[in-house]
């Protein structure tokens, strides 16, 4: 082959996307490069006189050999489902994609689909109502849920209810297709899974080769009787189709005669037809039957009375029917799994004769001496490494599996795996495999998990583990967010909060913080806040968690790692976090690496003795007065290193700063609504949101006063250490001192509650949250939620709220208006009042002096 047809088949296999050669589906090497060698000709004929002699015209080539593919897919498919519920295209899931997705990723070429759809199909991704046109615009997409269903580049057309028939489908695409510069059109189907590239790929190259105006792919049927069957004339020319149904007694008697001598096709309805062929002649398209269905196949008879060049591919190769009932289902998934284990085997991967494995690309990455059983998927950019054992396990996105590492009822995203080191001893009884990690029942997004793992139940989620690390039964790094949508959901700790109930605590579209790193990634702040967690993370907690040099370097990789950690697409893990997330994260991991459960324990309990010595200091307090104390009781604060170095230069600062809190302005005062609503209204259930361990004395003490004008209060604390946050054992063993011997009696007669929110992370992560603190809020009137962390991670409850806190930091000054003069011994103090349901659009201050003139 001479170098200008070399560059011409290099073009057009890069607009093609596939090799000519390897996908004919032609087993004789010779014939196959015979039929390739004949179209790039044909091809280069054709455009020879508009184009250079080393066709690099990409655009012109595109033009004219990239077909503009329309996809039939408007079948309910009632034969699968009666009340076509079940959707035949996209509700059959074959790994990644389901029914439409496989059928569509055959199609050679570059160019969007076009994807010809009923009004149910449409419905379930439409946000506005379907155009009188039929066709969609992608602004009236839901687009995340168009790719899931009907994947990339689809442009999709509605067919209504008459007339029938897939001339009717086309149709409704007409004025996109009008639209395309593509010479070329392709008729294909939805609902035709078990396909491969071969078919259409012969049929492309066939209908360039003869220069056809028009081609239809035949194949040689086990029947002709209800079937579509071709004819041509005397002279060997191709006529068109005609249905069973259609067809004289003559007609059928001929077909059988023809099948008998193995010359009988019929229609499989892939087409290719000029553009502007089709376009001329669709209005010619006549009813059929007593369904008056408008055929798109009748567009060649129509093409061959008027004298055009029209042409029969017939393919020879195996051809599973599509999905229009359950036993071709079977059977086509069958063929899937076959094929799929002979790719394998010749990857010499072990496969157990009863494994049911889907790859979402041929060329998967995977090692030696791999054993796969039971339903696996692998998907694209998976890595699996050698002698790997891998049991009822979906891995997608960046996920690498490491050596010897074993898989069981496990689904993985964006996770690795690492390597364990390999040994003579690669085999075990039973189980096959001697792997080193060994990994059950188990759900991981975006996760590292160091060697010698052993898990089991484990729920993990944006987190680094360690090495040599055996867990059950737990959820770890931040939880995955909960959804309605069964596509989109993933598996999630029995703990975690539903969408369901999450629906009736807040607003749609909860974060659990401000903002994520994400929404930073190109600006200044990006690069200071990684920064500042990585020293806070060395200096304050792993310094805390622990005094071995091994294991805080163990830790310090585990922060690095986690920052460093990615997704499929590249983007950082890290993005989608809250900072309150994030810290959370790296608090599990610094505790799985150091074995210390609680670093700031000795901080709490100092601070906690020192709030309690500091409230004899205030005897005889007016309700206001109190909650001053109690929001700047704040302060006390041993884990701060401001806090320390400021008691190093006034050894009574705690004691000076609430004298002085007593005497300052609330920056936003909403007192006036505070006390009509619990000191002078009647009796409420109230929820109180804990925060620092050392102020949660003060709290206590405030707690214990309201409940005496006859309130319920449930107070919620930590589910485990995080930071020096309390918790809710921390809180237990708080009321056990003699000062709050009424609170004890409060808590025995039932009118103060203790509980956990579920969280353990900075402030309240309602995707943590307990069923019992989901009931808890549900139950409340009114909630008290005091400090940052809580302010951050409950905007937009649906129930009133009152925010107790000092602003401190850029995040705090920019969410509340409230900047804190550093010329005052204390400012910037809050009592801030939010209805239930109330969406910011301002700054907090703003808000509540915006809302004075409604309580005046």
């Amino acid at each position: 082959m001479n170098s200008n047809l070399d560059n011409l088949r290099q073009t057009i296999e890069t607009i093609l996307r596939c090799n000519l050669s390897e996908t004919t589906g032609i087993s004789d090497k010779a014939e196959t490069e015979k039929l390739v060698h004949r179209f790039l000709h044909a091809v280069s004929n054709q455009i020879g006189h508009q184009s250079d002699q080393t066709h690099q015209d990409s655009d012109q080539l595109s033009r004219k050999i990239d077909p503009q593919w329309v996809i039939l897919a408007a079948g309910k498919g009632t034969r699968i489902d009666p009340s076509s519920r079940l959707n035949k295209n996209l509700d059959l899931w074959f790994g990644e994609r389901n029914t439409l997705q496989l059928s569509r990723s055959y199609l050679p070429g570059s160019r969007p689909h076009i994807i010809v759809v009923n009004a149910q199909m449409a419905a379930r991704v439409a946000k506005t109502d379907i155009p009188l046109s039929g066709v969609i615009p992608p602004s009236a997409l839901d687009p995340e849920e168009t790719n899931q269903l009907f994947g990339p580049d689809a442009i999709l057309c509605v067919q209504p209810e008459h007339p029938y028939g897939t001339g009717a489908a086309l149709r409704v695409a007409l004025s996109i297709i009008s639209e395309s510069d593509a010479e070329c059109l392709g008729v294909a189907f939805g609902d035709e899974p078990f396909l491969n590239q071969a078919i259409f790929v012969g049929t492309l190259l066939s209908h360039f080769a003869v220069s056809a105006d028009v081609t239809l792919c035949g194949k040689i049927p086990d029947t002709v009787v209800d079937k579509g069957g071709l004819f041509f004339d005397d002279e060997g020319e191709f006529i068109g189709t005609k249905e069973w149904y259609d067809m004289t007694n003559t007609e059928k008697e001929t077909m059988w005669q023809r099948w008998e001598r193995g010359e009988a096709y019929t229609n499989t309805g892939i087409t290719l037809i000029r553009r502007d062929a089709a376009l001329a002649r669709m209005n010619r398209l006549q009813p059929h039957g007593d369904k008056s269905e408008l055929h798109h196949a009748d567009l060649i008879r129509h093409c061959y009375e008027d004298g055009l060049k029209t042409n029969a591919y017939i393919h020879r190769g195996e051809i599973i029917s599509g999905i229009n009932r359950w036993s071709n289902v079977l059977t086509g998934e069958e063929h899937l799994f076959a094929e799929t284990k002979k790719k394998l085997v010749q990857r010499r991967v072990r496969v157990d004769p009863a494994a049911q494995i889907t790859l979402a690309t041929d060329n998967i990455k995977i090692g030696h001496g791999c054993y796969l059983l039971g339903r696996v998927h692998l998907g694209d950019g998976v890595q699996i490494g050698n002698y790997c054992r891998l049991e009822n396990v979906v891995l997608i996105g960046n996920t690498i599996v490491g050596d010897r590492v074993g898989l069981k009822d496990v689904t993985a995203t964006d996770t690795v795996f690492q390597s364990n080191p390999l040994s003579t001893e690669v085999a075990a009884p039973i189980t096959g495999l001697a792997v080193g990690s060994c990994i059950e029942s188990s759900q991981f997004d975006c996760v590292k998990v160091g060697r010698g793992a052993n898990f089991k139940s484990v729920t993990a989620r944006a987190i680094v583990l360690p090495s040599e690390l055996s867990i059950r039964d737990k959820q770890l790094g931040v939880p995955s967010k909960p959804t309605s949508h069964p596509l989109r959901s993933t598996p999630y700790a029995s703990n975690q909060i539903s969408q369901t109930l999450l629906d009736q605590l807040v607003l749609p579209g909860y974060n659990p913080g401000v903002f994520t790193l994400g929404e930073k990634r190109w600006l200044p702040d990006w690069e200071n806040i990684r920064q500042h967690v990585r020293s806070h993370s060395e200096h304050e907690l792993i310094e805390r968690a622990t005094r071995d040099p091994t294991l805080r370097q163990t830790a310090i990789n585990a922060v690095g790692e986690l920052l460093e950690l990615r997704q499929a697409n590249g983007a950082h893990v890290i993005d989608d976090l809250t900072p309150e997330e994030l810290w959370g994260s790296i608090f599990k991991a610094v505790m799985l690496c150091t074995g210390n459960p609680n670093p700031y324990r000795r901080d709490k309990r100092n601070a906690r003795q020192t709030a309690i010595n500091l409230l004899a200091q205030f005897p005889n307090c007016d309700w206001l007065e109190r909650l001053k104390l109690v929001i700047a009781a704040n302060i006390i604060d041993y884990s701060s290193a401001r806090v320390v170095a400021k008691l190093r230069e006034t050894p009574d600062y705690f004691s000076l700063v609430l004298q002085e809190a007593i005497h300052a302005s609330l920056a936003i005062d909403c007192f006036g609504q505070f006390r009509s609503t619990i000191l002078e209204d009647k009796p409420k259930r109230l929820l109180w949101l804990i925060d620092n361990d050392g102020e949660s004395v003060f709290d206590l003490w405030l707690i214990e006063a309201i409940a005496e004008h006859g309130h319920q209060i449930t107070v919620v604390g930590k589910a485990e250490p995080a930071t020096n946050d309390a918790t809710l054992d921390d809180l237990r063993d708080l009321t056990t001192h003699p000062h709050f011997h009424k609170l004890r009696e409060q808590i025995t007669v039932g009118d103060v509650h203790l509980i956990s929110s579920g969280s353990n992370t900075v402030g309240t992560n309602l995707y943590q949250g307990t069923g019992e603190f989901a009931n808890a809020l549900l139950d409340a009137d009114l909630v008290i939620s005091k400090g940052q962390g809580n302010l951050f991670t409950t905007l937009g409850l649906k129930k009133d709220t009152f925010y107790l806190l000092l602003s401190k930091g850029v995040t705090a000054e920019r969410l509340t208006g409230v900047v804190p003069d550093p010329s005052q011994v204390i400012d910037g103090l809050i009592l801030a009042y939010v209805p239930g349901g109330t969406r910011l659009d301002r700054t907090l201050k703003e808000f509540c002096v915006s809302q004075e003139s409604v309580f005046d």
